[in-house]
């Protein structure tokens, strides 16, 4: 990984400070940057491909306000077709909120099924090229600095030493790039695995700004996880709480995770 440099201390610095992840004292000598992050608390929910503009329209009459939206990564279960610049804005118009995804390379011992891996030699460069195209083709789709962007890594074997070494150093890496950018890096995996290391590497190295942890347990909030210490990433959450269940409002039918939110979006 490449030491940090004096101007990618100050980015982060002065990110970091809006984000509230910096004794108060500092943050307040830090400053802040010219865009601002936007936070938002609401039920939300994500699918696998781009709901229409006309179903989108139809679910305002669900109790979701936050939507996730895949917007780059390789690894992508399905390729967004409908997510364009357009779509963005009239739905936005609609009064959603977003939560952009990056599925890019998954842990070389990942559980899930993705055949891009991350290459341990390689893994804090990865992390860089995968970050710089994941603010390049938000920003396509509208999403300004200050914007959450969230990379998605599945689950993988966390008992696997050099597996979890590698993910942490792309993790690093990809979160200090989109910081340096200008955007909130954002971190969704699994809470017994990709969360329980980010939580064992507080304080140890870069860490992402906010966490989307899977937990399938029903409980529609962002605290009371024992295994998530109430006290990290405060206001910076988000709990995929249930998966792959079918809803229908406005007579569409949509296939969803829901989720608790309670952190940053993206800014349009």
């Amino acid at each position: 990984m490449r030491p940090l440099t004096t101007r990618r201390i100050a980015s982060t610095v002065l990110l970091t400070a809006v984000l509230g992840l910096l004794p108060a004292g500092l943050a307040e000598a830090a400053g802040a940057p010219p865009e601002r992050s936007r936070r938002v608390t609401a039920p939300g929910f994500d699918t696998c491909e781009t709901p229409t503009v006309e179903t989108m329209r139809a679910w305002r009459e669900s109790p979701y306000r936050v939507v996730g939206i895949y917007v780059a990564g390789d690894n992508r279960a399905c390729k967004s077709s409908r997510l364009t610049f357009d779509w963005v804005k009239a739905v936005h118009a609609q009064g959603w909120d977003f939560l952009p995804i990056q599925v890019g390379l998954q842990a070389p011992c990942t559980q899930s099924g993705k055949t891009g891996r991350i290459d341990p030699a390689r893994a804090a460069r990865q992390g860089v090229a995968e970050a710089n195209d994941a603010v390049d083709r938000s920003a396509t789709l509208g999403f300004r600095p200050g914007s959450a962007i969230w990379f998605d890594m599945e689950a993988y074997d966390n008992t696997d030493a050099g597996c979890r070494t590698a993910v942490l150093d792309f993790v690093s890496a990809w979160s200090d790039r989109v910081r340096e950018r200008g955007y909130v890096a954002g971190y969704y995996s699994s809470l017994s695995s990709g969360i329980a290391d980010l939580i064992e590497a507080v304080d140890k190295r870069p860490i992402p700004d906010a966490v989307w942890y899977a937990r399938w347990d029903g409980h529609a909030g962002t605290t009371g996880d024992g295994a998530l210490p109430d006290g990290y990433w405060r206001g910076r959450r988000v709990h995929q709480y249930t998966g792959n269940v079918s809803e229908t409002h406005g007579g569409k039918r949509v296939v969803i995770d829901r989720n608790a939110v309670d952190g940053p979006v993206g800014v349009l």
